[in-house]
Order: structure tokens, then C-alpha cells, then sequence
């Protein structure tokens, strides 16, 4: 995930140099500022343990990733509140991660991560801290935006259930693609 978010680059080993194509660009060889301005521009990122800054409310929360990318703080509010309330969350955007569900504080973080409408969206075991109640919320959710929105949705997880709820299934071990390439 760290390599497909462009946090870190492939390792070099003996063979050819490594090669990783989004929208058609080989990334591996980008300045850290081109890779940063990647992706704030066209990914988002959703991870198990949300990551939310538990000082900021949840719109606050939400329009960092706005900030990021460059709008300014209002604009940046704006599409925060408009990006929780496809989460179904704009009543709660005054609220702190600490006065909100784990459901609730994912799909915050979910809006975070939708807030610039990426093209792709990296989620890392983003059911790995729920109930099932609110792990089907949250999948339902990601669904809907990658059918909705023509996203690309690319999920980690170790839950066969999970898994199951995705169109194409790759398995991996040891960093080796076993099938479903």
C-alpha cells in the first residue's frame, strides 16, 4: 500500500528497475513533490485505525485533506461538509472523534478521503476496528462510491468476508502475487 500511495518507492533488486503506472505515468521515478502533488490530486486513503486528529471536529477532520490539496480553508470547509454528507454524516460535523461510534469515525474518514473526489482510493483493513453491522455499512458505502463515482477502489484485507463483498480478488504472500492477477 505504501508503494501504490507513493509513500515509498519499490526496492531495487538484481532484476530490471521496477515500474508502477498510474493513469499511464510511471511514477517511480517522480520527484517527492510531483508524488505528494499525486497524491493529494487524485488519491485518497482510508485506513483501519482512522486517523482522525481527535482535536478537530469532524468537519475540521475532513477539510484537512481539502487543505492539502491546496483550496483555501473555506472552500476546504465547504467540501468537508458537502463530503460527510454523502457519508450521511453532516449532522455530525461539529462533533469530535471522541463523541462519535467507530462507524461513525470511519466514515469521517471516509469522507476525508473522498473530500477531493480521487480518482483512486487506497483502503488498508478499512473494516479491521468494527462490528460486522458497521463493517456492511462501511463496505456498502465504498461500493457505492466506486459504482457511483467510476472510482477505483483498491481494498487490503485479511477477512475472507470482507474480500467476498469485492468485484476482483488478488491474493498476495510475502509480497508475491500468488492469483487473481
Amino acid at each position: 500500500m505504501h508503494i501504490l500511495g507513493l509513500l515509498h518507492a519499490p526496492d531495487g533488486d538484481d532484476g530490471p528497475p521496477a515500474e508502477l503506472r498510474i493513469n499511464g505515468t510511471d511514477v517511480t521515478s517522480m520527484s517527492e513533490g510531483t508524488r505528494t502533488r499525486m497524491r493529494a490530486d487524485t488519491m485518497g486513503f482510508v485506513f483501519q485505525s482512522y486517523n482522525l486528529v481527535p482535536t478537530l471536529t469532524a468537519a475540521e477532520n475532513v477539510a484537512l485533506a481539502g487543505e492539502y490539496a491546496g483550496p483555501r480553508r473555506r472552500a476546504a470547509m465547504t467540501a468537508a461538509i458537502e463530503a460527510l454528507g454523502w457519508v450521511g454524516l453532516a449532522e455530525r460535523a461539529e462533533h469530535r472523534p471522541m463523541e462519535l461510534s467507530g462507524g461513525e469515525q470511519q466514515r469521517v474518514a471516509i469522507a476525508r478521503s473522498l473530500v477531493n473526489k480521487p480518482q483512486l482510493l487506497l483502503a488498508d483493513e478499512p473494516t479491521g476496528n468494527l462490528d460486522t453491522g458497521h463493517s456492511r455499512e462501511v463496505l456498502e458505502l465504498l461500493r457505492r462510491f466506486n459504482r457511483e463515482r467510476g472510482q477505483t477502489l483498491l481494498l487490503v484485507t485479511h477477512d475472507a468476508e470482507v474480500g467476498a463483498f469485492c468485484d476482483r480478488i488478488i491474493h498476495m504472500r510475502d509480497g508475491l502475487i500468488q492469483d487473481g492477477a
